[in-house]
């Protein structure tokens, strides 16, 4: 009787152990600044449309709204946005309507009209750059680099760092886990020599996911889902 108990014990684990693979196989995801795995065999675009979790089905849309396809697949680095992205930019977006009375209303974006209505294709094009970008080149301090937009929208990139404590039985010792961060520029660089003190600070952006490799070329990371867009 104790050794049936035994290999029934033995059977159940089992099923857990193999369960707990195929879910780790099934959810594996690129997230929160960690690689699962680098290179994928989808274009950029094919990438963004596959996701499984459906984050980039309206982005899918306003790319294919601007005809961007092309410049998305052969940008050298792109930081893309998610869909909770563009949802909490139409809700700060001002739109203009007539009622029947002939008053005028103002009230949030509420259609993809109204938002295409509202921005340029620079909206996706400011976070793209013609220069291969990963987490190895950023450093702590941002450095300046010109996305596809120019001027109209200067932008730096960067990395922070966050010590994560790892406790064993005599030691905690801590391990530093770095984020990439985009950064919108507003006047200079922050932290620049000779910045005026009426300079305004600088908009960091953190992505949730770095470094997809797609086989188009492009070195792919997504912005965090709170990631507020410059609208352009």
């Amino acid at each position: 009787m104790k050794r049936i108990n035994k290999n029934i014990i033995l059977i159940i684990l089992g099923l857990f152990i193999a369960c707990g693979m195929a879910a780790c196989k099934k959810d594996g995801y690129l997230t929160d600044g960690g690689l699962n795995k680098a290179n994928t065999s989808f274009s950029t675009y094919d990438y963004l449309k596959n996701n499984q979790f459906h984050q980039f089905d309206t982005v899918i849309m306003l790319i294919d709204h601007y005809q961007l396809k092309d410049a998305v697949n052969n940008a050298k680095t792109f930081f893309a946005f998610t869909d909770m992205s563009v949802n909490q930019l139409m809700k700060n977006i001002q739109v203009k309507t007539v009622d029947l009375n002939g008053d005028t209303i103002l009230s949030t974006a509420k259609t993809l009209r109204q938002l295409t209505d509202s921005v340029s294709s620079k909206l996706f094009t400011q976070y793209m750059f013609t220069k291969t970008i990963t987490l190895d080149d950023a450093t702590l301090n941002a450095i300046s680099y010109t996305n596809e937009v120019g001027s109209a929208a200067p932008s730096a990139i960067k990395k922070t760092g966050t010590g994560v404590p790892v406790y064993l039985a005599n030691s905690a010792p801590t391990f530093t886990y770095f984020t990439l961060q985009y950064v919108k520029v507003n006047g200079v660089v922050d932290g620049s020599p000779g910045a005026p003190a009426s300079d305004p600070i600088d908009l960091v952006l953190s992505c949730q996911t770095t470094g997809v490799q797609t086989s188009t070329g492009t070195t792919l990371h997504v912005l965090a889902n709170n990631a507020a867009l410059n609208k352009l």
